[in-house]
């Protein structure tokens, strides 16, 4: 197989197969004018034997710590998996965010950490005192064109050849503004990329109505596949969908 996939064409295709675009009824009026200070992506492992409780859990998350999330100032918080992996894509728009982490630990949410914390794995490559381990920050751009709750949210992973870490950070930090742009025109906004173990996660939305028609004039885009002849020399595998099984505004 080849992989020759660009940056975002699996994102594109699974918005197109899907077909309508789906929105969340409530709208958080207040994301309009919050500032996002900190953006955080985070791996950890899902136990295989409890993979489908945990998502079945995350379907009937506690009113109470979805409460304890959004005091502590984090918004459009998504977990996606794949492969026993859970990807996590949080924006924090506070000011305090050590204060506003150690406030999540209450006793409502600790209840709720004593079902889903046997059920996950620990990275062995997580930093000491991390649970969830961090990832590094690549870029995250495009113009805003709508608010986050009326997306549709997609997460997708690559692996990445090995040692060439160096080249992929080189590549995202001199991402041609251009492309954002293409993105802007093609619907697609709030894009953030991430790397960890080999491996580059993605996150991103689109709030577009017609799909096919900002997939094509995305992918014609000179950016577009500037981008593409560049990113793929370092591709090992195709680009994947990981499935969302947890949103919160």
């Amino acid at each position: 197989m080849k992989h020759t996939y660009a940056l975002l064409l699996i994102f594109l295709v699974t918005v197109f197969l899907s077909g309508c675009i789906k929105h969340n009824e409530t709208k958080d009026n207040t994301e309009k004018v919050e500032k996002v200070t900190k953006r955080l992506g985070q791996l950890i492992k899902v136990r295989p034997e409890f993979e489908e409780r945990y998502i079945i859990l995350h379907e009937n998350t506690f009113p109470s710590v979805l409460e304890r999330i959004r005091k502590s100032n984090i918004r459009n918080y998504s977990i996606f998996l794949l492969d026993g992996i859970l990807f996590s894509n949080m924006e924090y728009v506070g000011s305090d965010y050590d204060g506003d982490m150690k406030a999540i630990g209450d006793e409502k949410t600790k209840k709720w950490w004593k079902l889903t914390d046997p059920m996950q794995e620990p990275l062995p490559t997580r930093k000491p005192g991390e649970w969830w381990a961090e990832m590094e920050l690549l870029v995250n751009g495009g113009e805003k064109i709508k608010s986050y709750t009326e997306a549709q949210r997609t997460g997708i992973v690559v692996p990445i050849k090995p040692g060439c870490e160096d080249e992929i950070r080189n590549i995202f930090k001199n991402i041609d503004n251009n492309l954002f742009a293409a993105m802007a025109n093609a619907n697609i906004q709030n894009f953030t990329a991430y790397m960890k173990d080999n491996k580059v996660y993605v996150y991103s939305e689109y709030v577009g109505k017609n799909s096919e028609q900002d997939g094509n004039q995305f992918t014609a885009s000179p950016e577009y596949k500037k981008f593409n002849a560049e990113f793929s020399k370092y591709m090992t595998g195709p680009w994947q969908k990981m499935k969302e099984v947890f949103h919160t505004n």
